[in-house]
């Protein structure tokens, strides 16, 4: 199990964008199977939220930055 432990810890390094989900199926990829909820459990022991923020624009957000745009007539 520690050498679990220190692969999920490993990848979630490598790629800090990816959530619990994500580091399962790489997990599965490489041949190692274990369940979900178990990588869910690695990173919650270790401090780290199991899904990061992701930034997401809303389509107010959209439509505010499109109206600060100048506008460009076709000619």
């Amino acid at each position: 199990m520690h050498s679990i432990r220190i692969l999920v810890l490993r990848l979630y390094r490598e790629n800090p964008s990816w959530g619990y989900r994500r580091l399962h199926r790489e997990r599965l990829v490489l041949g190692i199977t274990v369940a979900a909820s178990t990588v869910w459990e690695i990173l919650h022991e270790a401090g780290i939220d199991p899904a990061p923020e992701r930034a997401r624009s809303t389509r107010a957000d959209f439509l505010r930055s499109q109206a600060d745009a100048p506008l460009a007539w076709p000619v």
